[in-house]
């Protein structure tokens, strides 16, 4: 892969990964609910989830799954199904139930819980994978692509959209500390529950 090309992929990737979507959302959820170290974990997840999703692409198996019907509406309620039922998760959320304190993080925080979410909303996300057929070859040669460009690819998207949710995690987490209100809190948490719930819908019914 040539330099040019490379930058121009890694300005793709920043305005792809700051545009709202799923993985944004649930990482300010999480954020709010548990603080921003617990949510780096999540944040892991998410990036495993789109590794595997973009290698899935860069090998075929995704054009596959796209051009076969059954597969393609199973992938896709998934995907609906899990961002819905994160969205009434949050939704659900009661004023008691927020704490503050390490102690209520600690409580009620599980790591591989926390992870496995973080996964499954990228790696469930069947308009990722028609993206990523769409888009890749904008920059890579998806019929000779070789392990190393399909590498740099990889760590390229992973890297960028680590940054990019780390932020947002950040920016959730301070906006929890301005706020202090847990009746604030429990309505920020409400939107972005009907938020997960409204994009899962519309990824979901969409053509």
């Amino acid at each position: 892969m040539e330099f040019s090309t490379w930058l121009g992929l890694v300005s793709a990737c920043f305005v792809i990964s700051i545009s709202p979507g799923p993985s944004a959302l649930f990482t300010m959820s999480q954020s709010t609910q548990f603080g921003f170290k617990s949510t780096l974990i999540s944040i892991a997840g998410l990036q495993l989830g789109l590794a595997c999703a973009i290698i899935l692409a860069l090998s075929g198996l995704g054009m596959l799954i796209v051009n076969f019907p059954g597969a393609f509406g199973v992938m896709k309620t998934i995907g609906m199904l899990y961002l819905i039922a994160l969205g009434v998760i949050q939704l659900r959320q009661k004023v008691e139930s927020l704490g503050t304190s390490t102690t209520y993080f600690n409580k009620v925080f599980k790591a591989s819980k926390s992870f496995a979410q973080g996964f499954f909303v990228n790696f469930t996300n069947i308009k990722g994978f028609v993206f990523f057929i769409a888009f890749l070859p904008l920059f890579v040669d998806l019929r000779t692509v070789s392990l190393l460009e399909g590498g740099i690819v990889v760590v390229t998207f992973v890297v960028i959209e680590n940054i990019v949710m780390t932020t947002y995690a950040l920016m959730a987490h301070l906006s929890k500390s301005w706020l202090r209100d847990p009746k604030k809190i429990l309505w920020q948490n409400r939107i972005m529950g009907l938020a997960l719930i409204l994009i899962g819908l519309v990824m979901g019914l969409s053509g």
